[in-house]
């Protein structure tokens, strides 16, 4: 607390307005403070000892040296899936708990990945740039395959990856999955085949990764795995940059190897401005815009906020991922 009010902590250097979430903490008597990362040193002294919640923008390096001066805070809650900003070993000692929002945007995600897919294989990018050339000629972008005779594997087959699958399934494509923490009934029961991560790689034309970063997923998808696709293979990423190594993607396709990719996420985002997928015609590259629609981002938002105002009050947190109960 601070002058006798609760306080929400917002580190944010994304959105440059917080309307929405002013109104939501305004029902509660809620005060909010917002400090972008070049105030953080500013700031941290002022209000780490006196949040009762913070909100972690994905991007904003919570790290140790932020949580443990949080003295007061019952929730870090993270607008986004992804977590690996926050130290959550260090907020659980701190007995803080942390929440995300895993499923805001599987919808939007799942379009994107499907998009990336046709788009890659049908090499609509390649077509494009070659008309804004002035170049009329539909055969020099070769080879393209019928859709419905290729093989599909999905790489993880978390709640995204199965509505992939659902969206593929009209197209007539073989679906194959492989996930180390999934029943093979329940792929099958999704219209998919299980697979280990060997078969799939060595049957699939188009692979798409759907597996959270971790020190175990982390070039996940290397030089020695991408040469066990077939040759004119095609890779989707719309999980987390680092799961598939960049150089070796490169290394792949200058070799012929691989045929194309559709990357929405990098390791380095941005990218450098010599970084050299950027200039591929076989990559098409999106700015990590897959969960982006503005339902979407509303509905983070709101949810987001929840969670923060939730940890306030001492209510359960069902998207927690470590400490569910808050302790008042």
């Amino acid at each position: 607390m601070r002058d006798g009010k609760h306080l929400v902590w917002i580190l944010d250097d994304e959105w440059n307005e917080h309307q929405l979430e002013m109104k939501m903490y305004q029902q509660y008597k809620i005060e909010v403070k917002v400090t972008r990362s070049e105030k953080l040193a500013e700031d941290l002294p002022v209000y780490a000892a006196v949040a009762d919640a913070v909100v972690a923008q994905v991007g904003f390096q919570c790290r140790g040296e932020i949580i443990e001066k949080l003295d007061s805070c019952k929730v870090i809650s993270i607008p986004g899936v992804g977590f690996n900003h926050v130290d959550v070993e260090a907020a659980t000692k701190k007995g803080i708990a942390v929440s995300h929002v895993p499923d805001y945007c599987a919808e939007e995600v799942s379009d994107h990945t499907v998009a990336l897919i046709l788009a890659v294989t049908r090499r609509l990018a390649a077509y494009s740039r070659k008309v804004r050339a002035g170049k009329w000629d539909p055969l020099d972008t070769l080879p393209i395959h019928r859709f419905s005779t290729r093989t599909v594997g999905l790489i993880g087959f978390g709640r995204i990856a199965r509505m992939v699958a659902d969206k593929l399934k009209p197209f007539g494509v073989q679906i194959l999955a492989h996930d180390e923490y999934i029943s093979e009934e329940s792929i099958r029961n999704q219209g998919a085949i299980p697979v280990s991560l060997d078969e799939l790689l060595e049957q699939s034309n188009i692979i798409s990764l759907h597996v959270p970063l971790t020190p175990e997923t982390h070039n996940l998808i290397n030089y020695e795995r991408l040469k066990k696709l077939p040759k004119g293979a095609f890779v989707i990423n719309t999980c987390r940059g680092g799961v598939l190594n960049e150089n070796d993607l490169q290394r792949a396709i200058e070799e012929g190897h691989i045929a194309g990719a559709g990357l929405d996420v990098l390791e380095q985002e941005p990218p450098a401005s010599d970084y050299s997928l950027l200039t591929m015609e076989e990559c098409l590259i999106t700015p990590h815009s897959s969960y982006f629609s503005e339902e979407s981002i509303t509905e983070l938002r709101t949810r987001t906020t929840q969670a923060a105002i939730d940890g306030v009050l001492g209510n359960d947190l069902p998207y927690a991922l470590n400490l569910k109960k808050i302790k008042i």
